[in-house]
């Protein structure tokens, strides 16, 4: 937080003379107190990403963002900054599987969703390749609504040259020139790959900035153990991780708060990215680090929100 406040001090954004004032008058926790205040306005957001390409999402520490577009059979490729989001290659004649959301095992189904790149590996079996990407299906949002299957990868073509499938089981399959253009363009250890049905809405700046606010209003009731404020936040059908559903994990989270323990939280990393759906609705997955301190609990480490966003405000679905 001392960094933060620094960087505002210094910074040239609009709030720097009023930072200077309130910090003159009462120091740096009243600047603290300013700054957290800020944060959960959507006004503060609106003014901060004025500059900010935010049409795919929002992304402070991404490489390589990754657009697949099964009904078009393109997948197209974009480097990540922390002012915009650059096209580097567009793929056509990629193979996927049957139209839809994949739910299980063997339906021959490429998912849905927001997934990262685990693991870059070389196959055993020629037919998929000199190469392959891991996705990470399903994720924490699939398996809380049931979902199942594994073994979703980008791969390359047969080496013997032998015609590839029209469909795959499920895979994204490209020509072996194209995934070695794709292994030489992304970083997969920080990438993140979007598969929507037939291509996605433009994300607005107001809808960023909402969740943005949002977020931090959420992370204070969080810090200031506000049970009522927090759970308000989790969608009436919400599951986390684990399975455990709303009503077990208010009762958990209450019990927990009424305890007012004075905590530390810190988000870092924030990516925000829109999360396509069979049903259209505005979902999307953020993800960021979490620095955790109270006195009888600590975590460092990647969380997971998959949140609904509604006309002003979001619902969280699960999280991880």
């Amino acid at each position: 937080m001392k960094r933060l406040i620094i960087l505002v001090l210094f910074s040239t954004c609009i709030y720097a003379n009023t930072v200077v004032d309130i910090y003159r008058d009462g120091g740096i926790s009243a600047v603290e107190t300013y700054i957290n205040k800020q944060l959960q306005t959507k006004s503060y957001w609106d003014k901060r990403l004025e500059t900010i390409d935010v049409s795919l999402g929002y992304y402070e520490h991404l490489d390589s963002l990754l657009i697949a577009n099964k009904r078009a059979k393109e997948l197209i490729v974009y480097q990540s900054t922390s002012k915009s989001i650059e096209l580097l290659a567009s793929y056509e004649d990629v193979i996927v599987g049957a139209d839809g959301d994949k739910f299980k095992e063997g339906d021959l189904k490429t998912p849905l969703g927001v997934y990262t790149l685990k693991k870059r590996f070389i196959p055993k079996d020629q037919f998929y390749g000199p190469l392959a990407f891991v996705l990470s299906y399903p994720n924490t949002y699939d398996k809380v609504q049931g979902k199942n299957g594994h073994g979703i990868w980008i791969h390359g073509s047969p080496l013997d040259g032998s015609q590839r499938d029209p469909m795959s089981k499920g895979c994204i399959v490209l020509d072996n020139d194209t995934i070695e253009l794709l292994d030489v363009n992304v970083k997969h250890k920080n990438s993140v790959i979007i598969v929507s049905e037939n291509g996605m809405k433009k994300v607005t700046k107001s809808e960023i900035s909402t969740i943005l606010s949002e977020l931090f209003r959420w992370k204070n009731s969080w810090k200031k153990s506000d049970a009522d404020a927090y759970l308000d936040f989790y969608d009436k059908d919400f599951k986390r991780y684990d399975g455990l559903k709303k009503k077990n994990f208010s009762r958990m989270k209450k019990t927990i708060f009424s305890r007012k323990q004075k905590k530390e939280i810190i988000f870092k990393n924030i990516n925000i990215s829109p999360y396509p759906n069979v049903h259209g609705e505005k979902l999307f997955k953020i993800a960021f680090y979490e620095i955790y301190k109270s006195k009888n609990y600590k975590f460092r480490g990647n969380k997971e929100l998959f949140i609904k966003l509604n006309d002003s405000s979001f619902s969280i679905l699960s999280e991880r």
